[in-house]
């Protein structure tokens, strides 16, 4: 039976139901604040060289798949089903590889918790599982030609029974682990980071100050990316599970909903990433104009002047990193991947 949403859709032409209006322009303008809100952050991250430290690397690989969202959430194909479907695959390999990332971010937090190690191959795991596996997964629909129109979305159409299944198999899936698997182990970090801060309450010594510094730099600039993930996350779900349950009557307010949070993630990040005491003092006109101005001449500039350049102001565009304590590029690390225990 088809359904006022079912018209809605970005591979057919423009109708004039008001319903449809609505979800488009909360759909564009969720994804315009996410797609300006990513861009800065990650000029952020290149121009102070940020990626320099583990952290701020999770959170850049976070915010590029946002950026794709943002873009395919943006880009209108109207009556055009072939296009659709590519816009299909695409976004739901950005989107599983955005869901991933927030995995990784908590499996870099149980490492420090637990562990108390860092070590460097992981890294290229988390690349190969989380681009890997997405496109992998992302290649199951094109076996049938099930990409195509979803509501107004351009994704896995629920036509039948096994596209349904393929939503599930392919996305949500992989949605409910970040949301439930990510919850759990948000409750667990909260509750060691509390008996590890209370341990430290009446003592004081060069070992517990130093460790308490690194949990500082190692945990809490990722703390709140997978609990905000996961409040978004859950719209999305609630309005799916809906439209299973209730397939010819689709909830107006769910779907609202829907249509602005889905695009939202990446603006919600890198709000996570900006709102920040040292970055926003970086984000002052005078302050990135300058920083812009060296990393343009130390970036394009080659030879000897660049050198120079680079020795000349590398306690200005290094600012940031150098008030987190001396330390090399991961802290803790050493060259062999591993680290001492923090205590």
């Amino acid at each position: 039976m088809s359904t006022w949403l079912s018209t809605c859709s970005d591979s057919l032409p423009d109708n004039d139901d008001y319903r449809c209006k609505v979800l488009k322009v909360c759909r564009t303008t969720a994804a315009s604040l996410s797609l300006i809100g990513c861009l800065l952050a990650l000029t952020v991250i290149i121009v102070y060289k940020k990626f320099r430290f583990i952290t701020q690397r999770l959170v850049m690989y976070l915010l590029c798949p946002c950026t794709f969202m943002a873009l395919f959430s943006l880009y209108n194909i109207a009556g055009d089903t072939r296009a659709c479907a590519a816009k299909g695959f695409f976004r739901n390999f950005f989107g599983l590889s955005q869901n991933n990332w927030i995995i990784c971010i908590n499996v870099h937090l149980l490492t420090v918790l637990i562990m108390q190690r860092r070590y460097r191959h992981l890294e290229k795991i988390y690349h190969g599982v989380v681009w890997g596996g997405s496109f992998l997964i992302t290649l199951i629909p094109l076996f049938g030609d099930h990409y195509g129109s979803a509501g107004i979305w351009c994704w896995i159409q629920g036509k039948t029974h096994y596209e349904n299944v393929l939503r599930v198999v392919c996305y949500y899936m992989w949605l409910l682990l970040m949301v439930f698997g990510g919850a759990l182990i948000y409750v667990f970090i909260i509750y060691k980071v509390m008996k590890r801060v209370n341990s430290y309450e009446g003592t004081y010594s060069p070992e517990a100050e130093q460790s308490k510094q690194q949990y500082k730099k190692s945990i809490r600039p990722l703390l709140f990316y997978p609990l905000l993930n996961v409040l978004l996350a859950s719209i999305p779900i609630a309005n799916r599970i809906h439209n299973w349950v209730h397939p010819d009557h689709p909830n107006f307010g769910l779907s609202v909903a829907h249509s602005i949070t889905s695009p939202l993630f990446g603006f919600v990040n890198a709000c996570l990433f900006l709102l920040n005491k040292d970055t926003l003092d970086q984000l002052r006109p005078t302050n990135f104009w300058r920083a812009l101005c060296i990393w343009s001449k130390t970036t394009f500039t080659f030879g000897r002047s660049s050198a120079d350049t680079r020795e000349k102001n590398l306690d200005y565009t290094m600012k940031d990193q150098m008030q987190q304590g001396s330390e090399t590029e991961d802290p803790g690390v050493g060259e062999d991947g591993t680290s001492a225990n923090m205590e």
